[in-house]
């Protein structure tokens, strides 16, 4: 790596639960990932049973912990987003079969809001 960021928004690694869906996408049940990092412009995360393509619109809801003096209760934040990158990534397992994880990197189009 060159260490040039191409990022235009600077993000934070934020371990948070999301759930995903394709929008347009027939099923109706939505896939769940946990993000990596999680900035203004953006997000990356991870799921094991999604398939995206860059250029997929998705719509994401993540779910956000009580947090003093920001969101006192948590909640779930909603935003429509771009799918900028798709990748297989591999991770080492401990059992015979390695296990093979989904990373997707996301453009808000819009901001996320709170959703009720």
């Amino acid at each position: 790596m060159d260490g040039f960021e191409k990022r235009k928004h600077r993000r934070l690694a934020v371990k948070l639960y999301l759930s995903c869906r394709k929008v347009g996408s027939p099923a109706q049940k939505p896939h769940a990932g946990r993000t990596v990092n999680v900035g203004p412009g953006g997000l990356y995360f991870e799921t094991t049973d999604a398939e995206f393509e860059r250029g997929d619109l998705a719509e994401v809801r993540l779910s956000v912990p009580p947090t003093s003096g920001l969101l006192e209760l948590g909640g779930t934040m909603c935003a429509l987003c771009r799918v900028l990158r798709a990748e297989n990534i591999s991770y080492p397992h401990t059992g015979p079969q390695s296990s093979v994880v989904r990373g997707v990197a996301l453009e808000f189009s819009r901001p996320p809001k709170l959703c009720m």
